[in-house]
Formats: C-alpha cells, structure tokens, sequence
C-alpha cells in the first residue's frame, strides 16, 4: 500500500513538472514568435540542471519582435509621411537627409532646412514653403505640381525632370529688401515642366 502510494505521488509529480515545463516552452513560444533556436542559443525548453531553470533572455531579431520596433526610431521620410494634409512643420531641420522618394503633399512648411537633402523622385505637390532654405537640395524628378516657394533659397538647387506645374514662386515681404525673394541663383531647371508656372519676387 505504502509502494502504491509512493508510485502515485512520482507519478503525479512527474506529471506537475512535465505541465510545467509545457507551460513554459509554450511561453517561450510567445515570447520567441515561434522561431527556432540558434545553434547558440540555450534551449529554454532543455531539463533543468541542479534544479534551475535555463536564463531566459530577451533578443530582437527581425520585423517581429514588437517591443525592437517599438522603440525603433522613425525616419525623416516616415515622419513626413505620417503627416496629415496641411499639417504645419515649423523650424525642421532635414539637412543632407535622405528623403528619395518621400510622399506627402499639402503640408506647411515656414524655416525650415532642406540644405543638400536628396529629395530625388520626392512627391510633394501642393506643399508650401516659406522662407526655408533648400539651397543645394536634390530634386530631381520630384513631383511638385502646385506648389508655393516664398521667400526661400534654391541657390544650387538640382529641379531637373522635375513636374512644377501650377507652381508658385513668389517673396515674403520681411521689411528688409533684397530679404524674402526667393532666389534661384544657380538652379538648374533642365527637362522640367513649368506649365503655368508663376514667378514673382524672384531672383537668380
């Protein structure tokens, strides 16, 4: 009787620990997104040694580990992206920024820095800029079709193959001439579209 007792408590508590270690490896799981361990890696579901459970550790390793992506940093390109229609970005400083590519439009931009910002194939229609300086920026391709440049700085700047339609150039009257021309000094316009384009207070 007392063997019998004996057995059925081994039993039992190989059982618990047998529970307890499918209730862990299934939590590692979880933990893991369902990925297999590394040849490196300890095996979170290996036995016990001396009666501890293995470390576990927290890695980040691709797109889903959500707490890494959370805490990811989001681009300049993302963050105007995310920008809803006629959001107003004041005093940015996006110099030398890799925005290629980057789509938004009607966004509001007063002061800002696009100084060297590669802004190649960019889709920006509709955007303002005031008195912001994009003096050697890369536009090349970009679609700019309605927008308004006033009093800003394009010296340098690359517009070829850019679409300026219904575009905008104009001044800011700051009180301090020659101050809040746009100046165009040394731009190059090569193969752009300038159907419709208005340019008044310009210089360059």
């Amino acid at each position: 009787m007392a063997t019998s007792n004996a057995s059925r408590q081994r039993t039992a508590s190989m059982l618990w620990t047998c529970g307890h270690r499918l209730i862990f490896c299934l939590h590692t799981l979880m933990i893991t997104g369902g990925r297999t361990r590394s040849p490196t890696s300890p095996d979170l579901c290996d036995r016990p040694v001396d009666g501890e459970l293995p470390e576990i550790r927290a890695t980040g390793t691709g797109p889903a580990d959500t707490l890494t992506d959370m805490t990811t940093p989001l681009t300049a390109r993302q963050r105007l992206a995310a920008l809803h229609s006629y959001a107003a970005v004041n005093g940015e400083d996006f110099t030398g920024q890799n925005l290629a590519s980057a789509r938004t439009s009607r966004l509001r931009f007063t002061r800002c820095s696009f100084i060297g910002a590669d802004l190649r194939h960019a889709t920006l229609d509709g955007c303002s800029f005031k008195l912001c300086d994009l003096s050697g920026a890369d536009l090349r391709g970009a679609s700019l079709r309605g927008i308004s440049l006033a009093g800003c700085d394009l010296r340098g700047a690359d517009l070829r193959d850019t679409d300026l339609a219904e575009a905008r150039l104009g001044s800011v009257n700051t009180g301090i001439p020659p101050f809040g021309l746009t100046d165009v000094t040394g731009a190059r316009f090569e193969g752009a579209s300038l159907r419709n384009v208005q340019a008044d207070g310009v210089i360059g």
